[in-house]
Formats: C-alpha cells, sequence, structure tokens
C-alpha cells in the first residue's frame, strides 16, 4: 500500500483592496517609439485541402453490406430454432419422465 502523503494547509490569500485594483487597471498602454512594429503573417497549413466525399447512395450501402443482411438474418433464424428447441424440451421431457 502506498505511504499517504500529507500536504501542508495553503496559506489564505488577502483579498485586494479597491485601490491596487484601481491602480492596475488604470494605467494606459502605450507603446514604445524604439521597438519597431513587425507585421505577423500566418504560418502555411501542412495539411492537405479538404476535399468533399460523394455521399453514399442508398443502392450501394445496400451493394456494400448485403453479407450484413444475410448474417443477421442467419443468426436470428437460428435464434429463433434454439429457443424453439427450447420449448419444445420443456414440453417433452415433463412426459418422458427425465
Amino acid at each position: 500500500m502506498a505511504k499517504k502523503r500529507t500536504r501542508p494547509p495553503s496559506k489564505p490569500v488577502a483579498p485586494k483592496s479597491d485601490a491596487t485594483a484601481k491602480k492596475a487597471t488604470a494605467a494606459p498602454l502605450v507603446a514604445d517609439p524604439t521597438i519597431p512594429e513587425v507585421e505577423i503573417q500566418p504560418r502555411p497549413s501542412t495539411r492537405p485541402p479538404k476535399v468533399s466525399r460523394q455521399q453514399a447512395t442508398i443502392e450501394q450501402l445496400k451493394d456494400e453490406y448485403s453479407y450484413v443482411t444475410k448474417d443477421l438474418r442467419r443468426v436470428f433464424l437460428l435464434a429463433a430454432l434454439m429457443f424453439a428447441l427450447l420449448i419444445v424440451a420443456n414440453l417433452v421431457l415433463p412426459l418422458l419422465g427425465v
């Protein structure tokens, strides 16, 4: 089991008075004339451009996923047969005395 570590209690922070808050917001920002202005240019994108894909039609989807519907039919048919077998076994086995 890991050792439990205890933290020292945090020191309460004194709220700022209104006078210090006003001083911080009262000073206007002035640009320094000795620093030259630099234009910022966006970097060229390294991603390929977005290409819109054609939406698949219902006929295309039916052709492409026809095996799924066939498999689902098979699974449901098998489940129904097994359920019917359970019902028949529940009715027949007591008559046989098993």
